[in-house]
């Protein structure tokens, strides 16, 4: 449904790193822009964004609005006169909230588990957590609330036209903490993953937030046959359609392995990780739980029921393929065009 008067609706994003959910929110948002250019006037504020995050926006045609403190925001937002603003990284204050409430009907949040998002209208969490006795108002869970980019995309249609065997080679193990990795462990696994006495080829992907020393990492690769370290992003999309099982944490990570269909075991890099529900069985996963207090045995248990059992991999994919991400970035579109140009009721609070 396109808006009749002619007239483009105006949305604000409002984008802040922290350590906790990484970069991904400035990936999802850039997502939504190039989804949401067309029918909307947007505007794009950033705060510790990284040169990847303000390329995603420059690649698409707009030039983000980079601050350092929230305090700058309430002017410009008022003198914007927006119909819609949209925050998502950082989890959120009152005060914050309440400096811009005013001058905006509505405000959607995604993932945000701050006591500002008390004031939105929506708090949509992809990272949700387990059903509550007395569900919050505003806060609505659901998958669909990760956004895809095309990379994705391109991997899971190549991985589509491979077909591959373990017979034909040794199975193919990713390890893929993303997000600073801040209890290190990449190193963990691959330590527990070492003493296995099995084939298989092991790819440690490491992104560019990896904060610790390679070097311990480096003399186990070495120490064994067919494991490598990686960090160029072109050779981590390879390992991605090649992967048999993927490793990871669980906060976006797993979307992605369910969006291209790997097998994937995850561990919880904190308590607050802990607590996200979507690396269930019910959705495909494995999950180990805290990461760090993650044994030898437990890793090594559930890497060896993905590898021996056929079944257990076609269970696993076949779940994550019901979630239909496909969708996802569509009925992300739809649901914030209807709340810009106000097409329902909003509850409130």
């Amino acid at each position: 449904m396109r808006n009749i008067t002619g007239t483009k609706q105006k949305i604000a994003m409002i984008i802040e790193h922290c350590e906790y959910k990484g970069y991904y929110p400035f990936e999802r948002a850039a997502i939504l822009a190039q989804h949401l250019s067309n029918e909307t006037s947007l505007f794009i504020f950033l705060k510790n964004a990284n040169e990847t995050s303000i390329q995603r926006f420059i690649s698409i045609g707009i030039t983000p609005i980079l601050f350092d403190h929230f305090k700058e925001l309430p002017k410009t937002i008022r003198n914007l006169q927006v119909d819609l603003i949209i925050y998502d990284g950082a989890d959120s204050s009152i005060e914050q909230v309440e400096q811009i409430r005013p001058f905006c009907e509505t405000l959607v949040h995604f993932d945000d588990f701050g006591e500002g998002a008390m004031l939105a209208n929506f708090n949509l969490k992809a990272l949700f957590e387990e059903p509550r006795e007395q569900p919050i108002m505003n806060e609505v869970n659901g998958t669909y609330f990760f956004a895809v980019n095309d990379l994705l995309q391109e991997i899971r249609a190549q991985r589509q036209l491979k077909i591959k065997s373990f017979d034909e080679d040794a199975p193919h193990v990713v390890i893929y903490f993303e997000d600073g990795d801040a209890n290190n462990l990449t190193f963990r696994t691959l330590r527990h993953l070492t003493q296995l006495h099995i084939p298989l080829k092991i790819s440690v992907l490491l992104d560019n937030d990896y904060r610790h020393s390679t070097d311990e990492l480096s003399m186990m690769a070495l120490s064994r046959r067919n494991t490598k370290l990686v960090r160029d992003d072109f050779a981590i999309t390879e390992s991605l359609i090649n992967a048999d099982c993927l490793i990871c944490n669980s906060l976006y990570t797993p979307y992605k392995a369910a969006f291209i269909g790997i097998p994937c075991i995850t561990a919880a890099q904190h308590e607050r990780e802990l607590s996200n529900a979507f690396t269930r069985e019910t959705n495909g996963f494995i999950h180990l739980g805290l990461g760090r207090k993650m044994k030898q045995s437990q890793i090594q248990n559930a890497l060896m029921e993905l590898l021996l059992h056929e079944s257990r991999r076609e269970r696993a994919v076949k779940r994550q393929q019901s979630l239909q991400l496909e969708l996802n970035n569509d009925l992300l579109e739809k649901l914030i065009l209807d709340l810009a140009y106000a097409r329902y009721n909003i509850a409130t609070n």
